[in-house]
């Protein structure tokens, strides 16, 4: 009987020793598995951390330039307030031009067309008071026939020529939107 006490006590020193690894290994494997989570934890709120970086430095940069379009915007806007301010200013300007200013401009542009021709001069409204028959009779280069139209373009200062059933357009508003283009980064150089 002795023999199978000590049998039993092995058997049974035999399973605590088993029960004692299998709880040593699981302590192991839950310490194991504590750190992996606890690794994975960390590296989850790294990449959080970095995405929530990256997506306010985007947002950031997004409103940056927003706000540097809105500023050019803005610019630019006022720039063409002051560049139509001026082309308006000259337009006013040349709808109040002087005689003597008027009639050397009309003198010049008679001038532009070759001896011989046939012309109609017909006058902006505007400037209609600037010329007269008179003028053209003395003023009117001799190498050409000038005949001054009794009517007149409404609104409008300068002249048309008509020549040959063509109209040659010196009206001012016309001319100063012709030169526009090529006076605006002048313009905007000495402006801005």
């Amino acid at each position: 009987m002795a023999d199978l006490k000590l049998l039993t006590e092995r058997v049974v020193e035999k399973e605590k020793a088993a029960i004692r690894e299998r709880i040593e290994a699981a302590k192991v494997q839950a310490e194991d598995d504590i750190q992996a989570f606890k690794a994975k934890e960390v590296a989850r709120e790294k990449q959080a951390r970095e995405d929530m970086t990256l997506k306010s430095q985007n947002e950031y940069t997004i409103k940056k330039n927003t706000l540097e379009i809105d500023k050019r915007n803005q610019l630019l806007g006022a720039k063409q307030v002051v560049l139509d301010k001026v082309f308006k200013d000259v337009k006013k300007q040349l709808d109040q031009i002087e005689r003597a200013d008027f009639q050397r401009f009309a003198l010049g542009v008679l001038n532009q067309f070759e001896a011989g021709s046939e012309l109609r001069l017909v006058l902006g409204e505007k400037t209609a008071n600037l010329l007269d028959q008179k003028w053209v009779e003395t003023q009117a280069p001799k190498t050409m026939t000038v005949e001054l139209a009794n009517e007149t373009v409404q609104k409008q200062s300068g002249l048309i020529i008509e020549k040959d059933g063509i109209d040659y357009n010196f009206l001012f508003d016309s001319l100063v939107e012709d030169i526009k283009p090529d006076l605006l980064s002048d313009i905007s150089k000495d402006l801005f």
